[in-house]
């Protein structure tokens, strides 16, 4: 089965911005920084019971979760995705990366269309903003360049989680009853990964509760999560 492209795209990002982050060697008070807020981290108690239905939740501007990620090689980093605006029929939605190299953001203008068939999705615009604070904009014709890239990760769409076993997962934002368990396979520009993940509709804009690299020790955690609050850091 597919999996949601949401999911899959917000699984990859975070790759992808710490790659484009760790060029400048680590960053001490970044690191430091990371490790106290991971320190004095502890599960919220909250519980949120079985899913009700199928589908994930509609994107609505002021949704936000944040997600604890860690490295093959065990360094640890914070990614916060937002919705932040939504110009028309498409939603400004963006991805905080900090890790032990620095903050980096992206934005990403993103038509969600019909989320049971992947070719009404598109990415229309890129903004980015480097750890030291510099924005771009990716313009044609990168953007055009880069768009099979993102094809391949929108053709991993399938909002229905129909048919796929249902297990309990406890992370730090809290229990969450029956997530929906899954594979997920992520192919990006020659880099191939496979990972367990859980989701529960409970969850907005991505859905995702944990994800466990299958053959490497990789993973994701949620933190943090709300449906109010996301404010841009990017014009």
């Amino acid at each position: 089965m597919r999996q949601p492209f949401l999911r899959a795209l917000f699984q990859v990002l975070p790759v992808c911005l710490t790659l484009v982050a760790c060029g400048g060697g680590i960053d001490k008070a970044a690191k430091a920084d990371i490790e106290r807020r991971v320190a004095v981290m502890s599960p919220s108690g909250l519980f949120f019971p079985a899913p009700s239905a199928f589908v994930p939740r509609p994107l609505a501007i002021g949704q936000w979760t944040q997600h604890r990620l860690t490295n093959a090689k065990g360094e640890q980093s914070f990614v916060t995705y937002k919705v932040v605006d939504r110009p028309s029929d498409a939603y400004w939605i963006e991805v905080a990366n900090e890790s032990y190299y620095g903050k980096t953001v992206t934005k990403l203008l993103v038509a969600v269309g019909d989320r049971m068939h992947p070719d009404t999705m598109e990415i229309r615009a890129i903004k980015l903003k480097d750890k030291k604070g510099k924005i771009s904009e990716v313009g044609e014709p990168a953007l055009t360049a880069t768009k099979p890239a993102w094809q391949r990760a929108m053709n991993m769409l399938a909002v229905s989680w129909q048919g796929l076993p249902q297990e309990a997962m406890q992370v730090v934002a809290g229990d969450f009853a029956a997530c929906f368990k899954a594979r997920t396979d992520v192919n990006w520009g020659g880099w191939q990964a496979g990972a367990t993940t859980w989701m529960h509709p409970a969850v907005p804009i991505n859905s995702l509760v944990r994800s466990t690299g299958i053959d490497r020790p990789t993973s994701m955690e949620l933190v943090g999560f709300g449906d109010t609050g996301a404010t841009s850091e990017i014009p």
